[in-house]
């Protein structure tokens, strides 16, 4: 059965209470002389020269799941523990002369097991260097168990449910960046760096041979970039730089199978069926006659001319390099001209070998075994360059023109030798002994087919933007535009045959823009675009677009303020074979309301509506005594291989509120509390009886409170309290439920000063 996916953190609840208690110790003796000065903000502290201010949060989480553990996960991934939920460190010389720095800053969060923990430096001495250094590490976790699941229907026999998603996903992530600039107030500025992003730990994928196997892939990928850079200021208002960037990447993630649902061979061993276990429609086979089961009481195969796997794995080291080079400068050395421009160029070249094994049965095929090894490479030439220039003329008017060009070519060429084991005969694997897994590979003969592929995906892309600018006065100002753009896609299929797909597409767009202030409280911008396409690159792209982005920003009080929101997009194509509609809508309000020192509101409310209509062919057959709409009211497809008809709507929308109050009943006393829900409805054409809406409909509530209790001066004691709730509207379908709620407590003490 499926493999145990707990990549969580856990820890009892009494090392949390230890720290409290020592830290409620450790200062104590403090209550008795407090007073109310106690409350108000720490004092200052000189050390050598330096003023300090010092934190560090130190606590712990409480967390209690019912449910869905990898839904949980997926969204929130919090769990119990002791923490050390957030430190700082900040120092400044008085005199702006310290001997080693000026100034130094350090800031961290999340060490002890949360999901996510990061730490950032900086060092700097005026005039000299300015240093950078940080470190984040996150803990992804992603097991949404509708990703890739077969929906198992529970009249196969045997009924094998796949209760987790086949595609879990569950790497660290370890992230970290050095910045040194040398002279940063100098004529000459020196720059330099590295980074390196590392991401190492479990993940799942399928495979398809006949039937879809669980994969073990054990994430192992690296990125390290080193960069350097030089900024000449040539005047005070002219600056020229140039930048080195070498990335260097590593793919050392290979997967190999993984047992999910297992069945014996007697003599033989045994023989993984994979994910899709539906014996009606014979995946991955049909139950034989004088059976009624695909597995026997003895846990044994009843049907051996049946797709399966005994090994398989894949080898694949992937390792590409990427240097590119980068000059820019800007200038505004005339009161009516400013000048930006940059161009780079970037030269990559990947190697990747390949070496992949299967033994079992493809029943389709009759391969009982085949090997692919052979190397491959490509190479990415890629040339961008921009250009902006801003005229300033008489009478409040300017112009602002922004060029933009980007071209690329991959070149691509691999050469692979595959060997198959295939059993004699024609048509589907049915006959047994003759053709069926327990066919000795000795006995057959192996056949080697070389194959090169050579191919080459290339793309131009030219785009200018002119704005004519207006700067009435302080009360009114607009622009109107024109963008044209340019695209030139051209997929190199074969350089022998000349299988090529060129396509270019010309754009056009129209822009207008208007901004308001007819009182000093009251802001209003609006902007609008239109886009005309005489083409489309692929089948739904769009021919004509239209976005239109409308704020408001109200504040009639200096304690409050109010924001009213709406993006619009629309797009179309009107082909016949298409009939594209679709519009992406969101509008949203805040407000912020802090009328008095002790009392503070926050509210938001957004909502977007998402829906896109094409006409979509497909090719489907519903099992025997299930009717579905869409299949029963198609249409007739010219697509022989999907020859139904049907308009593929897909609708969703989703309503977020959030409310959030904050009072300070007393002094030494701060309260909180809030509420946030995500309300999601949606639909689409259903074409699996067994598909429930998923995501398309579900309601996820966070309701939380805090309080905060200053101590003695200096010391803060902190309680949250967050709960977290995740329901569909529809039942989890063949599949483990995905609804979960979640208690989260967070206690910790905040000394700072």
């Amino acid at each position: 059965m499926a493999p145990t996916r707990d990549f969580r953190y856990s820890s009892s609840c009494n090392s949390l209470i230890a720290i409290l208690a020592l830290a409620l110790a450790a200062f104590g003796q403090q209550q008795s002389s407090s007073s109310s000065s106690s409350t108000t903000a720490p004092q200052e502290v000189v050390f050598s020269g330096y003023t300090v201010h010092q934190s560090i949060e130190a606590g712990g989480r409480i967390s209690n799941v019912t449910g869905d553990e990898g839904m949980y996960g997926t969204l929130v991934n919090q769990h119990s523990g002791p923490r050390v939920l957030e430190q700082s460190l900040f120092m400044q010389a008085n005199t702006h002369e310290g001997n080693l720095f000026d100034s130094l800053s350090v800031n961290s969060f999340g060490w002890g097991g949360d999901p996510e923990n990061a730490l950032r430096a900086r060092i700097s001495k005026n005039l000299w260097y300015d240093f950078r250094a940080s470190f984040r590490r996150d803990q992804n976790f992603f097991d949404y168990n509708l990703l890739a699941n077969p929906l198992n229907p529970s009249s196969s026999t045997p009924n094998v449910p796949v209760l987790d998603s086949p595609h879990v996903f569950a790497p660290t992530r370890r992230m970290s960046d050095i910045d040194l600039t040398l002279l940063p107030q100098s004529r000459v500025t020196f720059r330099l760096g590295y980074s390196r992003n590392n991401m190492t730990g479990p993940s799942f994928t399928s495979v398809h041979e006949g039937t879809d196997a669980l994969l073990f892939q054990p994430w192992n990928t690296t990125l390290n970039t080193y960069r350097a850079g030089i900024d000449i200021r040539l005047t005070p208002n002219t600056v020229v730089s140039y930048d080195q960037t070498l990335d260097y990447y590593k793919g050392d993630t290979d997967p190999r199978l993984n047992p999910f649902f297992t069945a014996g061979i007697p003599g033989t061993g045994s023989v993984e069926l994979g994910l899709p276990v539906n014996t009606a429609a014979s995946q991955p086979c049909g139950v034989s006659t004088g059976n009624t089961s695909l597995i026997d009481s003895s846990g044994n195969l009843t049907n051996l001319a049946c797709d399966g796997y005994f090994a398989y794995q894949r080898l694949q080291r992937v390792r590409t390099s990427v240097p590119t080079e980068r000059v820019s400068f800007r200038a505004s050395e005339t009161p009516w001209l400013d000048l930006a421009a940059s161009w780079s160029y970037a030269n990559a070249e990947m190697t990747t070998p390949l070496n992949e094994f299967f033994n079992g049965m493809i029943g389709r095929t009759r391969t009982r075994q085949f090997t692919v090894t052979g190397p491959a490479q490509a190479s990415q030439i890629s040339n961008s360059g921009d250009l902006s220039t801003t005229i300033y003329l008489p009478h409040h008017f300017h112009v602002a023109n922004t060029l933009y060009y980007w071209a690329f070519r991959i070149p691509e060429t691999a050469t692979s030798t595959e060997t198959d084991w295939i059993v004699p005969g024609s048509g589907r694997c049915t006959q047994v002994p003759t053709c069926s897994l327990t066919v000795p590979i000795s006995s057959l003969t192996p056949v080697a087919t070389t194959a090169t592929d050579n191919t080459s995906f290339n793309q131009q892309l030219f785009r200018n933007q002119t704005d004519l600018v207006w700067d009435g006065n302080k009360k009114i100002g607009a622009r109107i535009g024109y963008r044209y753009g340019r695209r030139h896609f051209v997929h190199i299929n074969d350089f022998t045959t000349g299988d090529i797909d060129d396509i270019l597409v010309h754009e056009q767009t129209g822009l207008f823009g208007i901004w308001a202030r007819p009182a000093k409280d009251l802001r209003l911008h609006f902007d609008y675009e239109h886009t005309n396409y005489d083409d489309v690159i692929f089948r739904i792209g769009p021919r004509k677009q239209q976005l239109y982005r409308a704020r408001a920003t109200y504040t009639p009080r200096p304690w409050a303020t109010i924001n009213l929101a709406a993006n619009l997009l629309e797009y179309s194509n009107g082909n016949s074979l298409v009939d594209l509609k679709a519009h992406s809508r969101s509008y949203g309000a805040s407000a912020t309301l802090n009328p008095r020192e002790r009392f503070g509101f926050d509210f938001s409310y957004n909502f977007n509506d998402l829906k896109q209509n094409a006409l979509i062919c497909f090719n489907d057959t519903p099992p025997t005594g299930v009717t579905l709409p869409v299949v029963t009211n198609a249409g007739v497809c010219s697509d022989t291989n999907n020859p139904l008809l049907t308009n593929g709507i897909y609708e969703n929308d989703i309503n977020f509120v959030m409310a959030a109050m904050q009072v300070k009943p007393i002094r030494r006393v701060t309260l909180r509390a809030g509420y946030s829900l995500n309300h999601v409805d949606g639909t689409t054409p259903q074409l699996n009886i067994l598909q429930p809406r998923g995501t398309l409909a579900y309601n996820y509530h966070q309701p939380l409170a805090s309080v905060d209790v200053d101590l003695v001066k200096n010391l803060t004691l902190h309680g949250g309290y967050n709960y977290y709730q995740y329901n569909e509207d529809q039942g989890p379908g063949p599949t483990a439920s995905r609804y979960f709620h979640a208690n989260n407590e967070t206690i910790s003490l905040r000394y700072a000063f």
